[in-house]
């Protein structure tokens, strides 16, 4: 796992220039260049594969045509290395010597092949082409810049605006989305020059016409519905294979590979596979204390993550949640590189630390379970809005009205307040993309200034998942359109952006089995009834997990993970809040409405309502403009 950076430009002082050093944490081990005529490429690496010099990058092929910057892990690397055949002579253990020699022979048909996750880019001094490609699910970032006077890419956002003449011009709808969502889903970024490479796509570029860039999609997801007429058993037993597959497949590493460790099903099978697979070897879990919440709707994975340790016999690490520190908001949003307004980062952030300081540089993660497999509240929710679709529509408005009167400081009633916060849906795909709003609409558009409101008049935040809604296959169903739109944007914009960044903060790479390519292709080929059958979420997860775990983990409540946003609003962050959120200063930014603004911090002040997230949004936006525009 590495940092990436690269630019292109006629002024040949600017690429000399050009100086990675701000995203150094993500490659603490070792660093190099690649220099020539029009371009400049810099890369950081953190050592996991191959920890010798014969793995420094960029890396070039022995006529020197072929240079590679590349940041990620290929699990089928060595498959590939025999599909090349004895045709190469390779000089190193590590998966980027693969890539490279495997681009040499094959092009860009080379990314099809790759099972892994990778952001990397590849130079043809020859043609004098660049080619940027993301692996398919879009767990390793990698944002682009176009602007007349350059084209640079990066791992992360921030090594973007460090280049002279970089254009700072805000994209006002992505702002509108970091609000609504808490995220931007696709490739917007709060700058307007700036986008993220679209998972599962590549970019080829001519240094002599770099503004004719093309974008070309490699990886289509297994969308089409086959039948089968396999038991039970069968798909469990294909689960069962598939699982321990990938576990096993991301276990290769040169350092010490540790675990997220929360007592949850996804976790915890994880565990599980690595211990069917590696009876005597010792394992390593991280897990959080202290994070019971009722207000938050949290319960206490410790008992649970003991529960596992005791089973699994594993080695486990435990950090008190109590060492989270609202008031570090600044630097997970710097590290983040965009504002969102979540404050897991916080638990991914301590974990990592101690993880690194334990020399486990590598950590898997259980992230892409609930995605897949139907884990979410909201499915079960949607399960049923076909058949209240039926209920009259204005009956169906008064229930939303009368909801209103539910108590906001009541986990269970919030949450079904929310439910019914968009019962006036007119259609199913309206009623399906709204379970991502943290916000309304237009709620959402009346917190900007009547200056930014005239640029957003008829922007809907919707539009971007109804668009993929249409697009679909017609005869899929709706849990698989709902999983498809999780898949392809709240997992990889929100859930997998502060995985990575945090982690490689710390020099830590974070892996997410659940998301290899094979394992991806099966849940997608997997029907409705063995994800969410009834109201059990990954109902076939759990009877995987009945081969492994104990009951009390496999049925435990679904609980959720999360900091104590709530309190912090009311209480740490009220400084803050009164600093950031203030007339004087949104007047002077501009950017929002003042009255509304103040009128959203009273209402959730008084209980009238539940806004602490959307505060949260709003000043992790201002906190990201102070530091990546007002610096």
């Amino acid at each position: 796992m590495c940092g990436i950076l690269g630019l292109v430009a006629e002024d040949q002082l600017a690429i000399t220039k050009l100086d990675g050093k701000i995203i150094q944490h993500r490659g603490p081990d070792d660093d190099g260049y690649f220099e020539s005529d029009g371009i400049k490429l810099i890369h950081y690496r953190l050592s996991i594969l191959d920890l010798s010099d014969h793995a420094h990058q960029p890396m070039s092929t022995d006529d020197g045509r072929f240079v590679i910057v590349y940041n990620g892990e290929i699990y089928n690397h060595l498959e590939i290395r025999q599909e090349l055949g004895s045709e190469f002579e390779f000089k190193s253990q590590s998966d980027t010597e693969t890539i490279l020699l495997a681009f040499s022979k094959w092009g860009v048909n080379t990314f099809a092949k790759l099972n892994g996750i990778f952001a990397l880019a590849v130079y043809d001094t020859t043609s004098r082409e660049l080619f940027l490609a993301r692996d398919p699910f879009g767990v390793k970032p990698l944002y682009y810049c176009h602007q007349d006077e350059f084209f640079g890419f990066s791992s992360e956002l921030k090594a973007l605006v460090q280049i002279s003449g970089f254009d700072k011009t805000l994209d006002y709808k992505a702002i509108f989305n970091y609000i609504q969502y808490l995220y931007a889903p696709g490739i917007a970024t709060a700058f307007q020059h700036v986008r993220k490479l679209d998972s599962g796509s590549y970019l080829k570029l001519s240094l002599d016409h770099p503004e004719q860039f093309e974008i070309i999609r490699y990886y289509n997801w297994p969308l089409s519905v086959k039948k089968s007429d396999k038991t039970e058993k069968q798909w469990v037993d294909e689960l069962d294979a598939l699982l321990q597959q990938a576990v096993k497949r991301q276990l290769q590493s040169d350092v010490p590979v540790g675990y997220f460790i929360s007592g949850g099903l996804d976790s915890s099978l994880l565990a599980a596979m690595h211990r069917k697979l590696f009876p005597n070897q010792s394992i390593k879990g991280f897990t959080i204390s202290d994070a019971i919440n009722k207000e938050e709707g949290f319960d206490e994975d410790l008992p649970f993550a003991k529960l596992l340790a005791a089973h699994l016999n594993l080695d486990l690490e435990v950090i008190s949640s109590q060492k989270m520190n609202p008031h570090a908001l600044d630097n997970m949003i710097w590290h983040m590189d965009e504002p969102q307004g979540d404050a897991v980062p916080l638990y991914i952030d301590a974990i990592s630390k101690l993880a690194r300081e334990k020399g486990y540089y590598v950590l898997i993660s259980g992230m892409g379970g609930d995605d897949l497999f139907s884990g979410y509240r909201r499915h079960q929710a949607y399960a049923w809005d076909p058949y209240l679709a039926g209920l009259p529509l204005t009956f169906r408005r008064w229930i939303k009205s009368a909801s209103h009167i539910l108590p906001d400081d009541i986990p269970k009633f919030r949450r079904l307040r929310k439910l019914l916060s968009n019962f006036d849906y007119k259609d199913l795909n309206e009623r399906l993309v709204s379970y991502f709003d943290w916000i309304g609409t237009e709620e959402t558009r009346q917190l900007f200034s009547e200056q930014v409101k005239t640029q957003l008049h008829d922007y809907d935040p919707h539009d971007i998942f109804l668009k993929e809604l249409k697009d679909l296959p017609k005869d899929i169903s709706g849990l698989t359109r709902q999983l498809y739109l999780e898949s392809r944007y709240y997992l990889p914009d929100h859930n997998l952006n502060y995985t990575d960044k945090i982690g490689m903060k710390h020099g830590v790479e974070i892996r997410v089995p659940f998301l290899d390519k094979d394992l991806v292709q099966f849940s997608f080929s997997l029907p409705d009834p063995y994800k969410l059958k009834g109201n059990t979420t990954k109902y076939l997860l759990r009877k995987l997990g009945e081969r492994y775990l104990p009951p009390e983990i496999l049925y435990r409540k679904k609980t959720g993970f999360g900091g104590p946003v709530r309190r912090w609003i009311k209480n740490e962050l009220q400084s803050k809040i009164d600093t950031e959120l203030s007339a004087e200063k949104l007047k002077k930014l501009g950017i929002f409405n003042p009255h509304a603004v103040h009128a959203l911090l009273v209402d959730n002040k008084s209980g009238k309502r539940d806004a602490a997230y959307s505060i949260l949004a709003l000043l992790a936006i201002q906190t990201w403009i102070r530091q990546f525009v007002k610096n």
